[in-house]
């Protein structure tokens, strides 16, 4: 994918889900200059892995920060999401 479409995919679905991790919801930082490695860094995650047959469009990728796309690993997107929502419901208590 050249450089100004792999941008523009990536504004579409920053702008779909609205700047926030789907799984924490915290507002992601937009990559930039300076910005290389950071918890809170905006970065684009397959719902399906790529490995397991995921394709690269809109409906299968969506916004989550750094720290949870480096935690949820291979673990399923919506047991992550449960999981997220567990943890922020504990938080609460």
């Amino acid at each position: 994918m050249k450089a100004a479409r792999r941008i523009a995919f990536f504004n579409d679905i920053f702008a779909r889900d609205q700047g926030r991790c789907v799984y924490c919801g915290i507002p992601a930082r937009r990559p930039g200059r300076g910005v290389k490695r950071a918890p809170d860094l905006a970065t684009l995650d397959h719902v399906t892995p790529k490995s397991a047959g995921g394709p690269l469009d809109r409906d299968n990728i969506v916004l989550a920060c750094a720290a949870c796309n480096n935690e949820r690993g291979t673990m399923d997107a919506q047991a992550f999401r449960d999981l997220k929502a567990r943890q922020a419901k504990r938080q609460e208590l």
